[in-house]
């Protein structure tokens, strides 16, 4: 019990300027996410979707400029990986993946966030 008293007071050191912006943290890194999202959707409906200009750069001659990507997997890479790439990069799977991971570190966070008030919780009763 004296090691957890020593970790929580030597770990939760207060900062000299009270403030409360740890909930609106959350709403502005929330919104910097939703933000980087919807700016990320015209340049990925551009490579994904949109046809190159025909005979001028790169990706003269293809109907997308996602099609250099794909040929160049399936050329330069084994078989067996152009096809976990291309199971990897399909929508349907990045999407859910990528809320996952967020509702990962979420439930993270608040697991800290209840052990260390456990900790205080326990630290009060012992120092008293």
């Amino acid at each position: 019990m004296y090691f957890q008293c020593w970790a929580v007071m030597s770990s939760n050191v207060p900062h000299e300027r009270v403030f409360k912006a740890s909930k609106s943290n959350n709403f502005y890194m929330g919104l910097l996410l939703l933000i980087l999202f919807l700016s990320l959707l015209p340049v990925a409906y551009t490579i994904m979707s949109l046809p190159p200009s025909f005979d001028c750069g790169p990706f003269s001659g293809k109907k997308r400029m996602y099609d250099v990507i794909q040929e160049t997997i399936k050329q330069d890479f084994p078989l067996f990986i152009a096809k976990i790439f291309s199971y990897v990069a399909n929508p349907g799977l990045i999407i859910p993946a990528v809320l996952l991971a967020i509702y990962y570190l979420n439930a993270v966070a608040e697991a800290y966030q209840r052990a260390n008030t456990e900790l205080k919780k326990k630290m009060q009763m012992v120092c008293r």
